[in-house]
């Protein structure tokens, strides 16, 4: 389950911004209001449960607009995401325990579809692999029905042509307590696209995944750049600031772009515990399925989970201005639509060690 609102207790935002730019670069401007936080008087168990719920009742309710706007969009970094998870592995497994693999915040499925077309091809890396188990997790209903119809239909259509035998799981959990969910030293291969910056305790979860991880697992995850370079979340958190209303009060929440900061990302891996450590950039990343800003707005506005809480308390006044100041500011950075938004994302990579 995947993106998307912001760090509201880190990010600052613009009150004024010049309007004329081809080189998008807002962030001199992020620096004077804050979004305010609903975070007073409460305890860190209050402050947890108040965003937790307000994560799962958006993705409850915007599965099928993320699945529709972020999905090919996000589908983008699987590819780098599943080699540096180890995935597929570089040889047969010796032993009796299934290869095991697990998607954290599995939102639509598009993860776990990539390995299962990895796992089930007859001719490919994992032919000989003789027992597969993936595991789907998500803290929502809804998006685990959705991937699960994407899978069950790609299961349907390719599992008699493999030799390996390939079992699926679904488990409603949440990510930052994997070890109600799972044993110690279960998973060989943890990924998670986009879901860490939806966690209140992004280092809980990282603890709880070098858990459960086999000794010489890998977990690979990924994460916004910060909005100086992905254009999409530039343009609507400018608008907001202009002629909209940025102090909308909201459960505090973790730093969105945090772990768009590769540096960030490699010295929190470390000090978990991690080896091999690695983040990269990948900058090559368009948002290519949105067509104007009009498009981009709805995206945001019924896709998201804070970012759609920040639109939706709008006045009508403020919310039509940021709609309309939206479709002209992606205008001037697309260059009147000639281009796509950049979008870059950072992918970070660990290994548990071997003792």
């Amino acid at each position: 389950m995947m993106l998307h609102g912001y760090a509201f207790a880190n990010l600052n935002v613009v009150t004024t911004a010049t309007r004329r730019y081809r080189s998008f670069i807002p962030p001199a401007s992020l620096r004077s209001k804050t979004f305010r936080l609903m975070s007073s008087g409460l305890s860190e168990d209050e402050k947890h449960d108040a965003f937790f719920q307000m994560e799962h009742a958006n993705w409850e309710e915007g599965f099928k607009a993320y699945d529709h706007g972020f999905g090919p969009l996000t589908r983008q970094t699987i590819t780098t995401l599943l080699s540096r998870a180890g995935f597929p592995p570089p040889k047969r497994r010796d032993g009796d325990f299934p290869y095991a693999f697990l998607d954290v915040a599995t939102g639509p499925g598009f993860v776990l579809s990539a390995a299962l077309d990895i796992a089930l091809n007859p001719s490919g890396e994992m032919s000989d692999h003789p027992s597969i188990q993936f595991t789907g997790l998500d803290i929502t209903h809804n998006f685990l029905a959705l991937a699960k119809q994407r899978i069950d239909s790609q299961l349907k259509n390719q599992k008699q042509n493999s030799s390996s035998q390939v079992n699926v799981q679904w488990v409603v959990g949440n990510a930052e307590a994997l070890s109600l969910k799972f044993p110690k030293n279960t998973f060989d291969s943890i990924v998670c696209n986009f879901g860490i910056l939806h966690f209140f305790s992004p280092d809980s979860f990282l603890s709880e995944a070098y858990r459960v991880l086999r000794p010489g697992g890998k977990i690979s995850f990924s994460a916004w750049a910060p909005p100086s370079r992905t254009e999409g979340f530039g343009i609507t958190l400018q608008s907001v600031a202009e002629v909209g209303n940025p102090n909308v009060v909201l459960p505090e929440g973790p730093d969105f772009f945090r772990f768009g900061d590769t540096r960030e990302a490699v010295e929190t891996m470390q000090l978990l515990g991690f080896e091999n450590v690695d983040a990269v950039e990948l900058s090559d990343m368009e948002w290519n399925n949105v067509e104007d800003g009009l498009m981009l707005y709805e995206i945001l506005l019924n896709g998201t989970v804070r970012t759609k809480e920040i639109l939706k308390r709008q006045t009508p006044e403020q919310a039509s201005a940021i709609k309309t100041l939206v479709a002209e500011k992606y205008k001037e950075v697309t260059n009147g639509g000639s281009r796509h938004l950049k979008m870059p994302a950072v992918v970070t990579s660990g290994q548990k060690p071997m003792s």
